[in-house]
Formats: structure tokens, sequence, C-alpha cells
């Protein structure tokens, strides 16, 4: 439609704009539930369990059919063959009296006998040194090059045996020094949240601005480029789901709780089995005499009701069993690959990653992730190791990195240091390559002066 102007121009009039409809895919909130059920922690789930039970009649549980210390089923209700000092100390106490009140272990010894099966005589020496030298506050007192000077050994094999300490350990334990203690626990939270993201971005680069308090929150908020109200919201989140202090009264003399294990590999004749042991712990059923109230002459909102709390239930059981295949179903593919490992130990561990058992099981990498997360895995040795260390943690990136810098003509951009790790066999990302250096306590290229060439502020 063209419209005159009394200047002698014209213009075609545009229509008005309309809403169009459009298809978008969008999770339904059953596979919402499921996803929270899949990652919720194994120690929150009893609890989450036991609400249920008691908000809904239509649910009964069942008394658990394996221990909850070593996974192996129960004789009348008992383990005997459960050898852990714990569960020994408990069927003493029970049955006597008169018995002495059980030693309980510190978190050092606790540590040490979780690890020291996936250790050599050597490689033991030094996490026992390491363990003496941890502070009240779970902190290692003292580097790795003081420790490797102090038994003669290389500091490579030090780092690698702290590695596996701070997995095996509560999160964020057996660190260094607080930043390393924070990102630490950020390793066990799911790394798809957004808010862990950006608590991971301010504890790396910018702990100094963090310990200044909500005055330096503008700043922050500059530096990262988002809003002050994000960076409000990543502060109450460090604040509320990190520990400074995460050994606190663990490292003499207090009770440091087992490893309970969710997922048992045993030796059998046919090979190596997989049994997920945390469904023999929580066995949950729709209650049979609920059930035959269904068929009584009822009012209809009286039925109704029924009806709702049998269909929650089921929907309750349903997501468990899920959350049980799915574990079942990645643990059983890393397994396969890790067949050594889980006989032998750490020495044993192959190149394995959740996208590349994601990818075998037709599975996302999240599912994968939130399947492995806070889980852990009783090995034929009878040590429980989290399920975590099947994929091991290579630092093989990091430190090319850091290498790389050291030996910098003049400082390299981020895009450039990506395009020398991927010349070394390290594809990763731009933003990867800045996290890396984030973590390793390396100023970006614009910082980075000729004196300044791979200093470090983080440990040694």
């Amino acid at each position: 439609m063209k419209v005159s102007v009394a200047a002698g121009f014209q213009f075609t009039a545009r229509p008005a704009l309309a809403a169009l409809p459009q298809l978008a895919l969008r999770p339904s909130p059953a596979l919402m539930a499921a996803v929270a059920m899949l990652a919720l922690p194994s120690a929150e789930l009893g609890p989450v369990i036991d609400r249920a039970v008691e908000q809904n009649p239509a649910l009964e549980r069942v008394e658990p059919t394996v221990c909850p210390l070593c996974g192996r089923g129960l004789t009348a209700g008992q383990c005997f063959r459960c050898c852990r000092p714990d569960r020994m100390a408990l069927s003493l106490s029970a049955g006597d009296s008169t018995a002495e009140s059980p030693v309980v272990p510190t978190l050092t010894e606790t540590l040490l006998g979780e690890v020291g099966p996936l250790l050599g005589g050597d490689d033991r020496r030094i996490a026992l040194y390491l363990l003496g030298n941890l502070d009240s506050r779970g902190f290692l007192d003292l580097t790795v090059g003081a420790a490797a000077a102090a038994l003669t050994v290389e500091p490579g094999r030090v780092e690698h045996v702290l590695r596996l300490l701070q997995e095996v350990a509560p999160a964020g334990a057996v660190a260094r020094e607080l930043r390393e203690c924070l990102l630490l626990q950020l390793d066990r939270l799911p790394e798809q949240d957004p808010m862990a993201q950006l608590a991971r971005r301010i504890v790396a680069g910018h702990l100094t601005l963090l310990g200044e308090g909500d005055s330096a929150d503008d700043e922050l908020a500059r530096l990262l480029g988002v809003d002050r109200a994000e960076v409000a919201q990543a502060r109450a989140f460090i604040r509320t789901r990190l520990h400074p202090r995460p050994g606190l009264g663990l490292i003499s003399g207090s009770a440091a709780p087992p490893l309970v294990p969710d997922i048992a590999v045993r030796e059998t004749e046919d090979g190596l089995t997989v049994d997920v042991v945390e469904r023999g712990r929580f066995c949950l059923i729709v209650s049979p005499a609920f059930t035959q109230v269904v068929a009584a002459r009822l009012a209809p909102e009286e039925r109704e009701l029924i009806r709702r709390l049998l269909l929650e239930a089921r929907e309750l059981i349903d997501r468990l069993e899920q959350r049980w295949r799915t574990m079942g179903r990645v643990a059983e593919v890393t397994v396969a690959r890790q067949q050594q490992f889980a006989r032998h130990g750490q020495g044993h561990l192959v190149p394995l990653t959740r996208a590349q058992v994601a990818e075998v099981l037709g599975l996302h990498e999240s599912t994968v992730s939130r399947a492995v997360a806070g889980r852990n895995v009783l090995l034929p040795s009878g040590q429980v190791v989290p399920f975590a260390l099947f994929f091991g943690r290579s630092n093989a990136p990091q430190e090319a990195l850091a290498a790389l810098v050291a030996a910098e003509g003049r400082p390299k951009s981020d895009t450039e240091l990506a395009d020398e790790l991927a010349a070394l066999g390290f594809v990763v990302a731009r933003r990867t390559v800045a996290k890396y250096r984030d973590e390793l306590g390396i100023a970006p290229s614009t910082r980075r002066g000729p004196a300044k060439r791979g200093s470090r502020s983080g440990p040694a």
C-alpha cells in the first residue's frame, strides 16, 4: 500500500507485526523430575525417600537387603562378611555390653586406608608423609617441592599422589591453599550449573576481590562482564556451598565418615560384574493394603485422592528405577574399559572421558556426569573409591600451557596459545585456555611482560 505525502515523496507502509506459532522443544515435567533424581547425591537420597514415605501412605519401605557399608547381602538382617573396622565395632558393641568403646579412625587413617591399595610401596610412603602434614583446617602445610626434597623423589610423583588423595578426601581437603581448596569443591558440583561456573571464574581469577566483600561487586561485575546482581548471587553461592576449612575437626580425634558404596564391582568366574547396591538400601513398593482400598466404595473425591497418591507413588518408584538403570549402564561401560584399574589400582588407569562413555550408551555427556558425581564404587579388593577416579584427572594440557608461557618470546594471546596447544595434540578452545590460565595463576597477555613469563601465584 502506497501513501502520498505533501512533499511529493511516497513510502510503502509495512504491515503490523503479528505473532506466529512456533514449535519449540521443552523438557517435560517427568523428564525434569528424572534428571533431578539422577543428579541427587546418594547422601541426600535417603532423606528424600523418608519424606516421600511420610507424606504418601501409598508408599511402603521394605527392609534393606544389603549391608550399607560393603554392599553385600545380609543374613538375618546382619552382615557377617563385612570386615570394615567400623562395622565390626558396631557388631561388638551391639552384642556385648562390656565391649570397649571402638577406636574411631581419624581422617588421616581413613584416607590412607582408602587410597593405600591404589598405591605402590613408595607412593604409599608419599601419601603417609603428605597426610602427616595436614593442618587442623585439612590443608597441606608444605609445598610439593618441599615434600619431594624431604622424600628424595621426583615432584611429579608427589603431585600424582596428592591428586589421588584430593579425589578420595572430602571435597576441598588436602588442598595447599584457599584457592585450590575452593576449586576442588567446585569440581564436585555439576559442570552445567551456571552459578558454579561464575563462582569458578571468581575463585580462580579474583579471589582477592572476593575477600573485600560486597564493596567489590561492581569491580567484579566489570571484570567478568556480568551484572552486579549475578556477582551477588555467586558470592552467596560461594558462601553457602563452599567451605574454607573442609577438614576442620576431622584431622585427629574425630570420626571420619566411611565412604558408602553405591556400586559394587565383583570378581566372578565370568569376569567382573557390576551391581547397583544403592538399590538394595532403598527398597520401595506400592503398599498392597492401600491398593485394596481402591476396590472399596468411596466418594468420588476420596477415590480421586487415592488415585493421585497411587500415581505419585508409582512415579517415584519409576524414577528411582530409572536412576539405578542409568547408574548401572554407565558403570558397566566404565568398568569394561577400566578392568585393570578395578583389579590392580591407579597405575593401570587408561584414558577415559565421560563423553566417550556417553557416546557408547547414546546418552548426553551431562547424563553420564550426573550418574558419576557423588557416587562411590566398591572394588574387588574391598576398597571403596569415588566413581570419578575411574576417569582420572590429567593435568597434561595445563602443564603444556605453563611450559608454552614460560618459553614464549613475547606475551601471546589465548588464541595463539590455543593454536600451539593444538599443534601439541591438545585441542582446546580459547576460553578453555583462559580457564587453565586462571587456574595456573598466569596473567593475560596484556599484563604479562617479559619479567613475568611463566610466573604463578598458585601453590608450588
